[in-house]
């Protein structure tokens, strides 16, 4: 088990999060309200740029059938 924990403790997945949180918390005096209102407030906005640019993903595959049906149909 003490290997395990050793192996996966310098796994970037882990560690990056980890020295964030640190930095954060240290950043704001350690103070518990602040750090998860920060990590809310980031969480939303990480959240919000996801769905917009699923929203473009889907915009521009939507125009590229419009523009092929346009031309197929026009063509024939």
């Amino acid at each position: 088990m003490k290997a395990l924990i050793a192996r996966q403790f310098y796994q970037p997945a882990v560690v990056l999060p980890l020295l964030l949180l640190m930095r954060l918390m240290v950043t704001l005096d350690f103070n518990l309200a602040q750090v998860m209102f920060v990590m809310l407030f980031k969480g939303s906005q990480h959240a919000y740029q996801f769905v917009a640019r699923q929203a473009v993903s889907r915009q521009r595959e939507q125009a590229i059938e419009r523009i092929a049906c346009h031309h197929c149909c026009q063509g024939g």
